[in-house]
């Protein structure tokens, strides 16, 4: 056998291993991600009185823009395409009116509390990317407004098709666990509802900056860029950026998108525009709350 031959022979044997190995990688990684997003969860939810008034249909809107959920719902609660690709997922959101294509009739306020408390499905199964790990700590007072003002909106016709198909490259992310892809796994499905939010402006400003936790991680100190082609998420605790900046310099920069030292923020690595929607005096309770993360 010729030197030629032989070295063929062995590539060919090296990628049909490689090839073998990776088919039983991706094999293991296809059943695994199977089971934990067709896992059930079970609790029990008390029931919540939800309000009519106006006072708190307009607080709800107000949760509804901070929690930046017009980024996937729409401003009119419409829904629309979240993600359109074939390796990763193709995803909706859902349509949160009882228009065409939207929720049905006999949408409860227990079923509500299921998505936003819980983040699973009428059969118990975990949505897909719906950051329900973010909304569970809602008080009840805050909870009751943001549904309330949900309920309030007229019935609109769905913005597109309702997609849900994860792909190999999903399956990669979700065994990854670096994204919330099932948030019902990172909720503690027994931990009650407390009445309103803290008082205390601290322990406010906590409450408030769950919303930082998807990209800056719930320590506040950023790290490894979230997805290829993006930048490292920044520290912003007392460790970071908040040791350089001023309480005034901090709220200009969410209000102008703009750092103190003249970088633009862009909107799809930091939604600061949609962080406009927070008052000032939450920013302030956002700002005392990270300085205190030493």
């Amino acid at each position: 056998m010729s030197k030629v031959k032989k070295i063929s022979r062995w590539l060919g044997i090296i990628l049909g291993v490689l090839l073998l190995l990776i088919l039983v990688g991706y094999g293991f990684i296809y059943l695994s991600t199977e089971q934990r997003m067709n896992r059930k969860y079970s609790f029990s939810e008390p029931a919540l009185i939800i309000p009519t008034d106006s006072v708190a249909i307009v607080k709800g809107k107000h949760l509804y823009q901070i929690r930046s959920c017009a980024d996937c719902h729409g401003p009119n609660l419409a829904g629309g395409v979240f993600m359109n690709s074939a390796l990763l997922m193709q995803l909706s959101a859902p349509n949160l009116t009882k228009g065409p294509g939207g929720l049905p009739p006999d949408f409860t306020t227990q079923d509500w509390l299921r998505v936003l408390r819980h983040g699973v499905d009428k059969n118990g199964r975990s949505l897909w990317m719906m950051p329900a790990h973010e909304s569970t700590g809602l008080s009840q007072e805050d909870m009751a407004s943001l549904i309330a003002y949900c309920q309030s909106v007229p019935p609109v016709v769905s913005a597109g098709k309702k997609r849900r198909q994860m792909g190999p490259l999903g399956r990669v992310v979700l065994q990854l666990n670096q994204v919330a892809v099932l948030p019902a796994e990172r909720i503690n499905h027994q931990v009650p509802m407390a009445a309103s939010a803290p008082k205390d402006v601290t322990a406010y400003g906590q409450y408030l900056a769950t919303v930082c936790q998807g990209c800056h991680r719930p320590n506040m100190k950023g790290g490894a860029p979230l997805a290829p082609g993006f930048p490292p998420v920044p520290d912003i605790s007392a460790t970071g950026v908040q040791q350089q900046w001023s309480e005034a310099q901090f709220i200009s920069t969410i209000r102008q998108g703009k750092t103190p030292a003249g970088k633009l923020l862009r909107q799809e690595f930091m939604p600061w525009q949609n962080m406009q929607h927070f008052t000032d005096e939450e920013l302030s309770a956002i700002r005392s709350y990270l300085v205190s993360l030493k």
